[in-house]
């Protein structure tokens, strides 16, 4: 059961603590274009030392967790924070004593914040120190226990799950015509879409999809595929972002495409 009373108090918090930081971003708003920049911009700087050191394998040999660092380099310039592997706010907020631990939370890939040395508040740890009341002397005021939150919080964060889906693919590090594609394209980007959306102290995030191909048409062709699926179940998401780059071709794919399907709340 989600604690209502952490959720209120952080809502109307983030309500009052909307102000632009020293980057000229607002913390409660976030340009997805300018998002997708950044990672484009850092992947093509990726490949092209790829070709200049002339590796045997390019971006797409990357598995998905390999991705995840590579893409948190490309906030490395920018006045954002970029934080890998944060558990989402309310996964853990349910019935005391059947709390998951920080080991069964839900995590989502990335999360940015407006400035590269903001902290991020995580609701849980307050909720574990009500927890620590109960059963207790101090159980009746277990509700009093509610510090201010420090530090960014969920609904000011950009939260950001991803996908890497190639018509050609590597198994056990041979390429070959992938035969899931099409699941993974259709299934991945919306279970994505439906975990951030279902978080109500989530307001601003994405499912990045890193697709890689043989022609640069499919690309987008093939993510608004999936996007179109999306919106036919009413899954609430807005218009993507794309952004393509041509690649070294070891494995059959010369393009690299990424969509960005913001979530509408």
């Amino acid at each position: 059961m989600l604690g209502l009373g952490i959720v209120r108090r952080i809502l109307a918090h983030s309500s009052s603590k909307c102000k632009r930081n020293d980057g000229g971003l607002f913390s409660c708003v976030w340009n997805a274009a300018e998002i997708l920049e950044y990672l484009s911009e850092h992947l093509c700087s990726i490949d092209a030392q790829m070709r200049e050191q002339q590796c045997y394998h390019g971006l797409d040999s990357l598995s998905e967790v390999q991705l995840h660092p590579v893409l948190c380099q490309a906030f490395a310039s920018s006045p954002m924070g970029v934080f890998r592997e944060i558990g989402y706010p309310s996964s853990a907020i349910s019935v005391p004593k059947n709390r998951p631990n920080e080991t069964q939370r839900q995590r989502c890939d990335l999360v940015l914040t407006p400035g590269e040395n903001d902290a991020l508040y995580d609701p849980i740890h307050e909720q574990r120190e009500q927890d620590r009341a109960l059963g207790t002397l101090f159980e009746s005021f277990a509700d009093d226990i509610q510090p201010e939150p420090e530090g960014v919080l969920p609904s000011d964060a950009y939260w950001l799950e991803v996908k890497s889906v190639g018509q050609f693919s590597y198994v056990d590090g041979v390429p070959g015509v992938n035969p899931k594609y099409t699941s993974e394209l259709l299934g991945g980007p919306r279970a994505d879409v439906v975990k951030l959306a279902s978080d109500p102290l989530i307001h601003h995030g994405a499912a990045l999809v890193v697709l890689y191909s043989e022609e640069r048409a499919t690309g987008p062709h093939d993510i608004m595929t999936s996007v179109s699926a999306m919106i036919e179940q009413g899954l609430p998401i807005s218009v993507p972002e794309f952004a393509s780059i041509p690649i070294v071709n070891h494995a059959g794919n010369e393009w690299c495409t990424l969509g960005l399907i913001p979530i509408r709340l």
